[in-house]
């Protein structure tokens, strides 16, 4: 009789528990669509231009009739989008993109879908949580990029060159997936990765037009990095990651690989813990 007693409060507290998480759920609002048309800055002078999305899923393309073109669809009333503008800058940020009013559920919908001009030099941060993001950067005049994730599925593209140069590509994630298309066609000076446990993949497709120099450190990571048959690349193993595999042609002494090819030098100082590096020259 005491083990029934026992089994049936146990029974009630699961109950109770189950009722409380029905009961926390993020609560949802119909659909709301805002649409943005940002005009061009009455100068031809260099903008800046800021995201910040959390939870979501986040498109960013070339193609702006103006400044910034697009639609931000939300049902969560926190996640409403907030603006910000100067005269050289515009900002579009969730009013309080990380406070939870319950467990989400597959209901959520929080999709940014923004176009930006090529008509202007911009100076191009993005910041965010938990999103799936696909930006295209191809033809944008970036003289610097910043892009901040929490964990996320990341893809990136350089389809084609960057008109002006760039002083600096930040790019950091947490526990995430990123692909990165196209790097040589961003036409940075330097290019810094910060990143968490994940899988990696960068391509620096594309023309170098100067020497450039990238920094990366990673945790327990699976890196891909891939180097056209043209292009001189010097990697150095700066961490303590020792499963480095190549595919292609490199000349290996002690942690230097490098291509055997003249131009321009693509550098990349690799500081990992743990994982796997597969270095690619393309035939």
């Amino acid at each position: 009789m005491k083990k029934q007693v026992i089994f049936m409060l146990i029974a009630l507290i699961f109950a109770s528990f189950a009722c409380s998480i029905q009961n926390v759920q993020m609560e949802t609002i119909d659909n709301q669509i805002v649409m943005i048309n940002e005009p061009l800055p009455a100068d031809s002078g260099e903008a800046e231009l800021e995201f910040q999305m959390s939870g979501g899923k986040f498109s960013l393309s070339p193609g702006a009739e103006g400044l910034v073109n697009g639609t931000i669809t939300y049902n969560v009333e926190q996640w409403e989008p907030e603006f910000t503008r100067s005269s050289n800058h515009f900002a579009i940020k969730q009013v309080n993109p990380y406070r939870i009013s319950g467990i989400p559920t597959g209901d959520i919908i929080n999709n940014w879908e923004l176009y930006v001009t090529n008509q202007v030099p911009l100076n191009l941060a993005i910041e965010g949580g938990a999103s799936e993001n696909t930006f295209d950067f191809s033809g944008l005049q970036l003289t610097n990029l910043k892009v901040v994730q929490g964990a996320s599925d990341t893809t990136i593209r350089f389809d084609l060159p960057n008109p002006a140069l760039m002083d600096e590509f930040i790019f950091t994630t947490g526990a995430s997936s990123a692909e990165l298309y196209g790097l040589a066609n961003a036409n940075f000076q330097e290019m810094t990765i910060s990143a968490g446990a994940g899988d990696y993949t960068l391509d620096f497709g594309g023309t170098l037009s100067r020497d450039v120099v990238v920094n990366i450190k990673a945790g327990v990571s699976n890196l891909k990095i891939i180097v056209p048959a043209a292009t001189r690349a010097v990697v150095n193993n700066e961490g303590t990651i020792s499963n480095i595999n190549t595919k292609g042609t490199w000349l290996v002494t002690d942690d230097t690989y490098t291509t055997m090819v003249e131009g321009y030098t693509l550098t990349i100082n690799l500081d990992i813990a743990v994982g796997n590096v597969t270095l690619t020259h393309e035939e």
